[in-house]
């Protein structure tokens, strides 16, 4: 295999693991542990810190959107409204330079969510660039926490 084929290999198979929040990333192996590990390379903490980056771009992304939501609901409604809670998974091209060409959907607990989902992805594009400037595939998931009516929207 080449070095190309290898780190993009390494790029996808690391970063299909990423997970968001709203706030932050599920908890995960700390930076430290990642560093303590045998067999993980100085490639691997490269590319751990890429996606963790990655999550939490995104995942501000989704928490924009959904504040953007509530508001306008409330502001329709008259009241608190409720949105969308639950897991969503979606997969994203990047280009080396960090541009977001295709955003798939790889299961989700409501359409609405989905929505979500793909909208923040697009709306981060363009990410920071890949690390050793190869374009990638990554697996995003984000967890849209329940929400608190009438917080996020004044």
């Amino acid at each position: 295999m080449s070095r190309k084929t290898i780190a993009t290999l390494s790029l996808i198979t690391l970063l299909s693991g990423c997970a968001v929040s709203n706030v932050n990333t599920r908890p995960g192996p700390t930076p430290e542990a990642v560093q303590n590990t045998s067999g993980v390379t100085p490639q691997d903490r490269i590319l751990h810190s890429y996606m963790m980056q990655v999550n939490q771009i995104v995942a501000g992304q989704v928490g924009r959107i959904r504040a953007e939501q509530e508001r306008v609901a409330m502001k329709q409604a008259g009241h608190p409204v409720t949105l969308p809670t639950g897991y969503c998974r979606a997969v994203a091209v990047v280009l080396a330079n960090g541009t977001v060409v295709r955003a798939e959907l790889a299961g989700c607990a409501s359409e609405a969510l989905g929505k979500i989902e793909l909208a923040a992805i697009h709306a981060a594009s363009p990410l920071p660039p890949t690390p050793f400037g190869h374009n990638a595939s990554l697996t995003i998931e984000t967890v849209a926490p329940d929400a608190t009516p009438g917080v996020g929207g004044q």
